[in-house]
């Protein structure tokens, strides 16, 4: 797939934020996303140059780009 990977995440991070009644603390809603969308942990354990999850990081891209657009508050 071409383009920003990030961009899987932003509506199961939504859909996870409004299941969680609207806010959560960000390592579950990250976690709630992997379970949502049954993201192996082969895949999850995947990791960038940094040593992070590829997938944690996309998710964490998205939330990023959710907050800078104002659909969601970082705290």
């Amino acid at each position: 797939m071409k383009g920003p990977q990030f961009l899987t995440y932003i509506n199961p991070i939504l859909k996870t934020l409004k299941d969680m009644g609207g806010a959560g603390v960000t390592a579950e809603v990250i976690e709630s996303v992997i379970e949502e969308l049954k993201i192996p942990d082969s895949e999850v354990e995947q990791t960038i140059p940094s040593g992070q999850s590829r997938v944690k990081n996309r998710i964490q891209w998205a939330r990023m780009y959710l907050t800078k657009a104002g659909y969601i508050d970082s705290k």
